[in-house]
């Protein structure tokens, strides 16, 4: 376990390499807590990436809400494209299933963007940064 979970620091930090800036989960999420749920955005909230077993990496279900857009499609290729470009090295990022090991928009330089003219009397705005 403590070698798979070496491998997916190696994959966040490969990653983090390549956007660089907002690259800490959690930055500047919000301290609001209406209880409304947040407006939608592209990537959508709480989209990430994950190990689904041996050499196989899968998004959340939250990837594909409404939200979904351009941004989105942006953040799962250049994932995709950085796993394979390990792999092409023979490096394996996931050796094993790990659902709670996340990659976030964040960590490859894409920042959710709250789509515009949202009624936030019937949702919270889109915290900053990663809410992951």
């Amino acid at each position: 376990m403590k070698r798979f979970a070496l491998r997916a620091m190696v994959l966040v930090f490969a990653l983090c390499s390549i956007g660089g800036k907002e690259c800490t989960p959690g930055v500047g999420a919000s301290s609001q807590n209406s209880g409304l749920p947040f407006c939608h955005s592209d990537p959508p909230i709480f989209c990430a990436a994950y190990c689904s077993g041996y050499d196989s990496v899968t998004f959340k279900n939250e990837c594909s809400s409404v939200g979904a857009d351009t941004l989105e499609i942006l953040f799962e290729l250049k994932v995709m494209n950085l796993y394979q470009e390990q792999l092409n090295q023979d490096i394996h990022l996931c050796t094993q299933a790990d659902p709670f090991t996340f990659v976030t928009p964040c960590q490859v330089g894409i920042i959710p963007q709250e789509w515009p003219n949202q009624d936030h009397e019937v949702c919270q705005p889109v915290p900053p940064g990663c809410p992951m």
